[in-house]
């Protein structure tokens, strides 16, 4: 019988919260089985931006533009303060973690976005898996605690997308355990059929159903991207996706699962 994996995934703003965070990583840390936590982006590297007096310039459909001083604050921010706070409060629970970027050990290598249509500066899309590594990390009860900074492989720093970096995390690692990934999201209860009542989350989601209710408008399309990544990780050997709100996580018969 494989062993199970968990893969947390988390908003960057659910990590940015003091008392929110601590009360994740309480929960996390009560998981069974091997763990490993990937965490993204919130507010904070805005904030330290405006002090600094860097200016965070987007496209025209909201995508920051990743420009060399951004690339630089966000590996400060992300890759540095926002990890090691994470890690330091894993330890306080009694977890043996390691925080990380795809940089280090070289865990993830990205090709770069190309230019055109948009030039997004320097974003990457997951290339390659170090699945070894994490494997050795993980065997030695290790939690690998991740942040989406990657690279190029030709010493070319690249900021990665935090929930496209967890599938392809997870899709890696399936040739070893039996992953169920977990999405903590922000704001969302889970995928709802009306988007302004909490108490509409559909509470199981398999591909039959969902088609049937993207044709028939039951859904909100803003939740379109979530649940089909989550189908594709399905698709790649991944067991279950959990979509679930930050403040329900230690409930996880809450929210939606994706099977």
């Amino acid at each position: 019988m494989r062993k199970k994996l968990t893969i947390v995934n988390v908003d960057g703003i659910v990590v940015e919260d003091p008392e929110n965070l601590r009360k994740l990583i309480r929960d996390f840390a009560a998981i069974k089985g091997l763990k490993l936590f990937v965490h993204g982006e919130g507010t904070m590297a805005s904030m330290v931006a405006e002090k600094w007096g860097i200016t965070i310039r987007q496209t025209s459909d909201g995508r920051d533009i990743i420009d060399d001083r951004v690339m630089d604050l966000v590996t400060m921010v992300y890759g540095g303060l926002v990890n090691k706070r994470l890690v330091a409060i894993m330890q306080w629970r009694g977890l043996n973690a390691v925080g990380l970027t795809g940089v280090d050990l070289n865990l993830v290598t990205s090709n770069k976005v190309p230019i055109k249509p948009v030039n997004v500066g320097r974003v990457g899309t997951v290339r390659r898996v170090n699945s070894t590594m994490l494997i050795k990390l993980l065997e030695e009860d290790v939690v690998p605690v991740i942040a989406p900074i990657t690279h190029d492989g030709k010493g070319n720093l690249l900021n990665g997308d935090v929930k496209m970096f967890a599938y392809e995390i997870a899709r890696t690692l399936t040739i070893a355990y039996d992953v169920t990934i977990i999405n903590v999201l922000a704001q969302e209860d889970g995928v709802l059929t009306n988007g302004d009542d909490p108490h509409t989350v559909i509470p199981m989601l398999r591909r039959a159903q969902y088609k049937a209710m993207c044709e028939s408008g039951e859904i909100n399309p803003v939740a379109y991207p979530n649940i089909n990544n989550a189908f594709s990780a399905i698709d790649h050997g991944v067991r279950e996706v959990v979509l679930i709100n930050a403040t329900h996580f230690s409930d996880l018969k809450g929210g939606t699962h994706i099977k």
